[in-house]
């Protein structure tokens, strides 16, 4: 609702005439501040009340005048029972909001993001369908976020296993921290020995300088580190948190590696 009132006029000594003059004057500005705000649908406007249909249509046409200056298409409906002028206008650009601000990508605008749980079961059901993708080749490498590849292994490993059953492929899981909890990135694909190699970035007997990131989530005595998305498992890590230590690896497995500090 837009509302007029008589203002600066208000000292004429023809009220009418004040009416008029004032609506006249608001006519020309409601057309110009529609525009500059962008504003559309159904919008109404309450003129000062006027006694005389040839003072009505004078303010009809000064408003269709100035609002044929707009480039947007607008439609005078005309005065109501009740005085007001209803009009409708298209509203085609976007709103201040839409132009300040863009749909989150990780949630689609909706402010709900999909459980861990779910992003696994989809990550999953992606590596099924590379392991068929990939035909006769014996294994495949996948990155994705390392929360996820928690759960894509599994306690002891088990729902990797149960992966591999599924697909008939040698699987190898990395979790890597650049990765969003929805992506599943190929590392590698091909015969067994190949991707192995890929997969695994350490040796048993292998000495490393790397820095413990966290505590073991089931055993807070051991320290986790990671080279290039693969776990490092430091016996007696945990009171290291945060330094960089001399490490040796003692036991190499498909999912992570077992390893001691080095003098302590």
């Amino acid at each position: 609702m837009i509302d007029v009132n008589t203002g600066k006029f208000t000292g004429s000594t023809n009220l009418e005439d004040t009416v008029l003059a004032t609506n006249l004057e608001a006519a020309q500005e409601i057309a110009r501040q529609i525009r500059l705000r962008n504003l559309g649908g159904i919008i109404i406007i309450d003129f000062i009340d006027m006694g005389s249909e040839k003072n009505r249509r004078q303010v009809l046409e000064v408003l269709t005048r100035e609002l044929a200056k707009d480039k947007q298409k607008s439609n005078i409906l005309g005065f109501t029972g009740l005085g007001l002028l209803e009009m409708t206008r298209k509203k085609i650009r976007p709103s201040l909001r839409e132009q300040l601000q863009q749909s989150c990508p990780c949630c689609n605008g909706t402010g709900y993001h999909s459980s861990l749980e779910t992003q696994a079961a989809a990550a999953e059901r992606r590596i099924i369908q590379l392991a068929a993708e990939s035909g006769k080749k014996q294994a495949l490498l996948v990155g994705v976020n390392p929360a996820v590849a928690s759960l894509l292994i599994g306690p002891g490993g088990s729902h990797l296993e149960a992966l591999e059953k599924m697909t008939r492929k040698t699987i190898f899981i990395r979790g890597q921290e650049g990765l969003a909890t929805e992506d599943v990135k190929v590392l590698a694909v091909g015969e067994l020995s190949q991707v192995e190699r890929a997969a695994l970035p350490v040796s048993e007997g292998e000495v490393l300088t790397v820095k413990v990131l966290e505590a073991h989530a089931n055993n807070p005595a051991d320290g986790i580190a990671r080279i290039e998305g693969y776990v490092l498992d430091i016996e007696d890590g945990g009171r290291r948190l945060g330094e960089t230590v001399k490490v040796i690896v003692e036991k190499v497995y498909r999912t992570y590696a077992r390893a001691r500090l080095v003098n302590g």
